[in-house]
């Protein structure tokens, strides 16, 4: 008799002392012992891991952020070859407001406070459409800065510890989030400075484009009034390069207008 079959006849002569209810008890899988343990140790573990990257890039500094320039260049790359590049500049105001501008003389400029977009190009003003503001919330849900700061408390957020991993030199300790609707992202910070040194996450079809496996890499921090800030951010979308953001300043808390995040139009 085989292993299998011998647990089938010991089930049927429990169910025929015990009853059909116990029976269901004994073969139904149910969460192992100790399971529920080991994923409150799981969390405490990976929110101590975060607590300690929201120190390393400035703690109270970090988190009061109101506003933050960044000026640089982008590469854009197809299936890790260089297709073109051109300089930006990006305003952003924690935690929905956004302006980016492209080229020396920023003629292309792209502008989101939250519930509405607009986009700039050569001075022709076009309201953004429900598929770019939905993207422009994915690609925020996304951001590294946008999770640490405001997305730590979100309700029915589930936070895991992956262990320790190894890249280069480095070692790493990982931490997936999923929320309410099943968005992962994992993110994995230097076991040593606590810093972020990568992030992997999935992006959902956008127009003729298939979904992706994206993972951000973070390198070359500068330290600004108090707050680090990765001055090399490349992305590889399906295991390929797609683009390279290099910084040559960066500037927090300036005195910038309202009106930079707002309809061009009024």
């Amino acid at each position: 008799m085989s292993p299998k079959q011998s647990r089938m006849l010991v089930l049927r002569r429990a169910g025929a002392m015990v009853g059909p209810a116990v029976l269901f008890l004994l073969a139904a899988p149910g969460p192992l012992p100790g399971q529920s343990d080991f994923l409150r140790r799981s969390e405490e573990r990976a929110r101590q891991i975060l607590h300690k990257t929201v120190e390393a890039l400035g703690g109270e500094a970090y988190l009061a952020v109101q506003n933050i320039v960044r000026k640089g260049k982008f590469y854009q790359f197809r299936r890790d070859i260089l297709q073109g590049s051109n300089e930006f500049r990006t305003l952003a105001a924690p935690p929905w407001k956004r302006r980016l501008e492209f080229g020396k003389k920023a003629r292309i400029v792209v502008i989101n406070d939250g519930k509405q977009g607009w986009k700039i190009e050569y001075k022709n003003v076009k309201t953004q459409t429900e598929e770019e503001l939905r993207n422009y919330r994915i690609d925020m849900k996304h951001d590294l800065d946008y999770i640490l700061r405001f997305r730590l408390g979100e309700k029915d957020l589930k936070v895991r510890y992956l262990g320790k991993s190894r890249t280069h030199l480095e070692q790493l300790d990982g931490v997936q989030l999923m929320d309410a609707s099943g968005d992962k992202v994992r993110i994995f910070v230097n076991s040593r400075t606590f810093l972020p040194a990568r992030m992997e996450y999935e992006s959902p079809p956008r127009g003729k484009r298939w979904a992706t496996e994206d993972e951000r890499f973070f390198h070359n921090y500068h330290e600004i009034d108090g707050v680090k800030i990765p001055f090399t951010v490349v992305l590889n979308s399906n295991g390929y390069k797609a683009m390279e953001t290099q910084l040559s300043s960066a500037q927090i808390n300036s005195d910038l207008s309202d009106t930079l995040f707002s309809s061009p139009q009024e």
